[in-house]
């Protein structure tokens, strides 16, 4: 006599889901899968036994007793196919990449949704920490870096070089405009506790800006700095990648002719041998092609950043207003 065929394994990992999760969509997520292709599964099952496995309880699903019966047959393999399914899903299309949060907020996030357009089966699950996560250790696979690309038993992408430059309202703009350009007082300059010498470094270069003539309102993350500047506080240093779209909006100047460039970049940076190599190298080809414009000069991703921000008028009326002219030229140092 024909042993009767038993129900698939991924039938089961359905049911087993769905009772966890509460609904079709949560579950589906979880397992990598349309909620059509859950429910389908779910449908095999009831079939398979003639009875129904699954109620609704008001906006959630719930097991009937016959389902909750099921489960309680199947004892703690209920258990290891929930702790196998997140490995699965994971090896199937999530990323995770750690970087820090301006960088995340002001340049990768507002991007993102290209990657996801490009590729759609692709998840990314961004994690953001102000320190160098353990890509061989933690439970993460890539990261964006802000360095000099030197990270011992890691393959690093330059994505582009960190450049600094002075921006403001342009109603702190418009102040400055009618002050003489060596008079700082009473225009407080912006600086962040996590990077606290960038002034020194933009001052070293441009010495119309005076220490001890400075006024400074100090906050903790760059990401604090930029809000304050578009606030009107003061005039804040910020990397050229983050600006763009302020200044086309017309709620920042840029305040030098070109920015100082530094000899610190962004870096994709991955384990040699991360699992899913595939995936990795999509997104860090896509983060490449996204950073291109800003892998130029220092003057060329000046003119690429005035041509966005520039409307009407110049030298402050709707485009930039240059702080001094000892800004042209400048280069980072290291």
């Amino acid at each position: 006599m024909a042993r009767p065929a038993q129900p698939s394994a991924r039938a089961l990992t359905a049911l087993s889901l769905l009772a966890t999760e509460g609904t079709l969509t949560e579950a589906a997520a979880r397992l990598g899968v349309t909620r059509s292709a859950l429910s389908h599964r779910i449908a095999e099952l009831e079939a398979r036994f003639g009875v129904a496995l699954v109620r609704k309880v008001g906006r959630r699903l719930a097991l009937t007793e016959d389902g909750e019966r099921l489960l309680a047959g199947m004892g703690d393999a209920r258990e290891r196919i929930e702790a196998a399914v997140q490995p699965f899903q994971r090896d199937r299309g999530q990323i995770r990449l750690s970087t820090v949060s301006t960088f995340a907020s002001h340049w990768l996030i507002p991007r993102v949704a290209e990657f996801q357009a490009r590729h759609p089966r692709i998840e990314v699950a961004i994690f953001t920490t102000t320190r160098a996560v353990d890509l061989g250790k933690e439970d993460m696979d890539c990261a964006i870096r802000h360095g000099r690309g030197l990270w011992k038993g890691l393959a690093s992408t330059l994505l582009f070089r960190e450049t600094l430059m002075p921006i403001a309202s342009p109603e702190v703009a418009h102040r400055l405009r009618s002050k003489a350009m060596s008079d700082w007082r009473g225009v407080p300059l912006i600086r962040a506790r996590s990077r606290f010498m960038d002034w020194s470094k933009w001052q070293s270069h441009d010495r119309t800006v005076s220490p001890r003539a400075a006024k400074w309102l100090t906050v903790e993350t760059r990401a604090q700095a930029l809000d304050a500047a578009l606030a009107g506080a003061g005039v804040a240093l910020m990397d050229m990648a983050y600006i763009p779209t302020h200044v086309a909006d017309g709620r920042l100047r840029t305040l030098a002719e070109r920015p100082l460039q530094l000899q610190t970049g962004y870096y994709f940076v991955h384990a040699p041998n991360a699992r899913s190599l595939h995936l990795l190298a999509l997104l860090r080809d896509w983060a490449v092609d996204a950073a291109r414009p800003f892998l130029a000069t220092g003057r060329d991703r000046s003119a690429a950043c005035q041509k966005l921000g520039s409307r009407k008028g110049t030298n402050g009326e709707n485009g930039r207003f240059l702080l001094s002219a000892s800004c042209a030229g400048i280069r980072g140092k290291g």
